[in-house]
């Protein structure tokens, strides 16, 4: 995979940044994109130092096509490997109190970034490209996240559709579904009081919470010929969230006896 070139959409922070760098060890050429310029060129320099021959920021709001062909037109080759990773999170309510402004800067974001992110590079790639998209546990599960929700399936959705239209191109789209992972955003919302860390390791089946580089090291099997069968898949990376939530509410009515 050595100069493959790797564009990391929201490669800035967090599960985009620990991708970035992931995929510089490999000596890729890595282009990060975000919209915080100082925070990507601050990643460019890690990547480079990490081992990527190249590695460069390019500005991009994903939410806008006209930036997303901007940011087609600066790359004077199709990439091998595109990461739609730009997201943003959602506190906790209920779909009756979901304001509509929220509702849509969330779905422009997380499902029509990707959706545009995928459209505008996947008509560039060539045979061998690997799409890879973010979604997350809700992607499977109804979090009481009414937009974020919604979008995270849609773009499992998307994933699959991508599948099949791609695949004769010979092009590989999958998504990764990571669990509650340490990144800067979930930091901060710990940090404000808005999610509780002793609940949320207790609801794995590891007990623990997952790491950006630990949804790296998927990405980089998911994006590389190891998983060269593999298109369609959207993997959890969630420490045994998925798993766990259903086991321990069945034990709740339904306790395993010990025997004596």
């Amino acid at each position: 995979m050595a100069d493959t070139l790797a564009l990391i959409i929201g490669g800035t922070s967090g599960i985009g940044r620990a991708i970035a760098l992931r995929f510089a060890t490999e000596g890729m050429r890595v282009v990060v994109t975000g919209r915080d310029a100082a925070r990507g060129r601050a990643t460019a320099d890690a990547c480079r130092a990490a081992g990527a021959p190249e590695a460069t920021f390019l500005p991009v709001d994903v939410s806008e096509e006209a930036s997303v062909k901007a940011l087609s037109a600066a790359l004077p080759e199709a990439p091998g490997i595109l990461v739609n990773c730009a997201g943003i999170l959602q506190s906790g309510k209920r779909v009756l109190d979901q304001p509509l402004d929220e509702d849509e800067r969330l779905w422009r974001i997380n499902y029509r970034g990707t959706l545009i992110g995928a459209q505008v590079f996947g008509r560039r790639m060539g045979e061998g490209g690997a799409i890879l998209n973010i979604g997350s546990l809700a992607s499977f599960a109804p979090l009481s996240l009414p937009a974020y929700t919604p979008g995270k399936q849609a773009v499992k959705a998307l994933t699959e559709i991508l599948a099949c239209e791609l695949g004769p191109r010979g092009i590989r789209v999958n998504a990764l579904a990571p669990g509650y992972t340490l990144s800067d955003g979930l930091k901060a919302r710990i940090a404000a009081g808005e999610r509780n860390p002793e609940a949320i390791v207790a609801t794995t089946a590891l007990r623990r919470f997952v790491q950006p580089d630990d949804v790296a090291e998927a990405a980089l099997f998911l994006c590389s010929p190891r998983a060269g069968a593999i298109t369609g898949v959207t993997l959890p990376v969630d420490a045994g969230w998925l798993v766990q939530a259903p086991y321990a509410q069945y034990l709740r009515g339904n306790p395993i006896k010990e025997l004596a």
